[in-house]
């Protein structure tokens, strides 16, 4: 007979059982759980590990292999900052048309190893900056970075992750005053309201739903009214925000003789450390997670991007010397590493010494954007007239001068075995092109260019100036003596020059004012060839004609050109062409 309680105790037994269960794949689901987590965690330690990992790979292949691994940058945003330091009225920086003549981009693109934004902002600007001091107070932190590979590798592994980012414009943040939004309280307000609404349903539910979904879509409203703007605004800050990072990691490094720079970072970050707390604000909901989407529609009804770049832009206006100095700290270590890099990969450097007499003198300098180059050494004295033939080289030693000049007044760094100058603004007349749309025909821009170099030196300014073939847009009479002339005004004022000329008439009527230097060339049957050496004195050999031969020219133009070139000689005046 059954128990009329036997189903009962059946039942109370399947319960105990399946409550069994339950407890057996709570405890396992809490090991799921434990597990989860500590993959999750472990990979994360793994992707940072495999980047740290990439990034140091990557400087140790940089410096093994010698070469920059980093594209070239757009100039127009790395000029930034040069062009607002070029509008002080006490700037003597190398100009415009000096840094065209002598393809300076072409020489910053070959120097820069900067990591970040900031650095290549400061190295180009740096570039153009010259010290007519003498004085070179960055040359102790090259050799520092230089000796200190385990504070240089922290540097750039650091400014590594800071990186670059076209049309930042950090620097203006510490250059200009930014309009910052007018009325905050009235966002700070709307901000609130939807927190009274959630308040006000605790009390009345549909009076605070219908409350809280007005104030929404009215907080919505506002935030896309200026969106795009602010999302251009916000496209800075967010840097800005990367730099100050950048700095407080910079400023735990323990390193003795970086402790300078550390107690400088802190004291600049202090003021504006709060900074990265409101980037992070405007950072949520920007990622990939499940709950981003929440995050952003947080952003976006508390109006948190409004208010947060209201008191960020504040932060920065009221401390803008603290960020620029932060600014110029990491644009300086940035492009000294460059400078230490470039000097490491180059054929040969010298670092400058500098005099009061008007000399230039150097042994085995070369231009840097030659492969192969030959070089040269010459002892330049106040003027100095360069002659010689065609492509023989003279605007490639010119150049080579010019450029070296201003390297060593900037980075210290000079690409010859030595060097001795005097501190001087260097300043060219090259390159001359004319102006269709200003209506400047090749000889009024050259005269144009020419004027820049008289008006610099009428400043008492003392200069270091280049001019390649001097007045040559115009007739032979007119240009030899306009430019004997010029080259007596110069002679007679502060500062030294090299002119490069084809007029050999030059070299006699200038006389003892200029010293004679020429390149010449080796003229052979089958050819012409060329030792690109100076030497000194005037030229005294001429190719224009052989060219033309070597170029295979029809035979009754090369003849008739040699018959007119030597009865000229011979008489001095041309022979009737018939």
């Amino acid at each position: 007979m059954i128990s009329s309680r036997e189903p009962y105790f059946k039942t109370l037994v399947y319960i105990k059982k399946v409550k069994g269960c339950l407890i057996i794949l709570k405890g396992e689901l809490h090991l799921y759980i434990f597990i989860g987590i500590i993959i999750f965690f472990f990979l994360l330690l793994y992707i940072k590990d495999t980047q740290k990992r990439r990034i140091k790979n990557t400087i140790d292949a940089e410096w093994r292999e010698k070469r920059i691994f980093s594209p070239k940058e757009n100039l127009a945003s790395v000029g930034m900052y040069w062009k607002r330091q070029s509008e002080k009225e006490d700037y003597h920086g190398v100009d415009s048309i000096t840094w065209r003549d002598l393809s300076m981009d072409d020489v910053f693109h070959q120097i820069n190893y900067t990591q970040t934004s900031v650095g290549s902002e400061y190295l180009y600007d740096q570039l153009h900056n010259i010290q007519l001091s003498g004085q070179q107070s960055n040359e102790s932190l090259y050799e520092l970075m230089e000796k200190d590979k385990e504070l240089r590798n922290y540097l750039l592994f650091e400014l590594k992750r800071l990186g670059k980012r076209n049309y930042v414009n950090s620097s203006s943040y510490f250059h200009k005053e930014y309009q910052n939004f007018k009325h905050i309280w009235f966002y700070v307000l709307c901000s609130c309201l939807p927190i009274v609404s959630i308040i006000i349903a605790i009390i009345s539910l549909k009076t605070g739903v219908l409350l809280l979904i007005t104030t929404m879509i009215f907080n919505i409203i506002i935030y896309y009214r200026n969106k795009l703007k602010l999302d251009s605004n916000l496209y800075g800050t967010s840097y800005v925000a990367s730099i100050i990072a950048t700095g407080k990691r910079l400023m735990k490094f323990k390193d003795k003789s970086f402790q300078p720079y550390s107690k400088e970072i802190r004291s600049a970050i202090e003021p504006i450390r709060k900074f990265i707390l409101f980037d992070k604000i405007l950072a949520l909901g920007k990622g990939t997670g499940d709950f981003e989407g929440i995050f952003e529609y947080i952003r976006i009804i508390f109006l948190l991007d409004y208010i947060s770049y209201y008191y960020m832009i504040r932060m920065l206006q009221k401390y803008k010397k603290e960020y620029e100095k932060l600014w110029e700290i990491i644009g300086e270590l940035d492009s000294s590493i460059a400078v230490v890099f470039y000097r490491h990969i180059i054929q040969g450097y010298c670092t400058p010494n500098f005099i009061e007499q008007e000399e230039l003198v150097f042994d085995n300098m070369y231009h840097p954007l030659i492969k192969n180059p030959v070089k040269n050494s010459s002892h330049l004295n106040k003027t100095t007239l360069i002659t010689g033939s065609n492509a023989s080289g003279k605007s490639t030693y010119m150049k080579a001068v010019a450029v070296n000049s201003i390297l060593a007044q900037t980075i210290h760094t000079v690409h010859s075995d030595s060097w001795i100058m005097k501190p001087s603004y260097i300043i060219s007349s090259m390159a001359i092109q004319d102006n269709v749309i200003d209506g400047d025909s090749y000889f009024k821009a050259e005269i144009k260019s020419l004027k820049r170099i008289i008006q610099k030196i009428e400043l008492n300014i003392p200069c270091l100036s280049f001019i390649d073939e001097i007045l040559k847009g115009t007739n032979t009479v007119e240009r030899i003596a306009a430019s004997a002339s010029i080259m007596n005004w110069l002679s007679k004022h502060q500062g030294m020059n090299l002119i490069a000329s084809h007029d050999i008439e030059l070299t006699t009527i200038a006389g003892d004012l200029y010293n004679n230097y020429h390149f010449h060339e080796i003229v052979q049957d089958d050819g012409v060839s060329f030792d690109y050496k100076i030497h000194s004195g005037p030229s005294t050999t001429k190719n224009a004609i052989k060219l033309l031969e070597v170029m295979e020219y029809p035979s009754p133009i090369t003849e008739l050109a040699n018959a007119l070139a030597n009865e000229f000689e011979e008489k001095r005046e041309w022979k009737l062409i018939k």
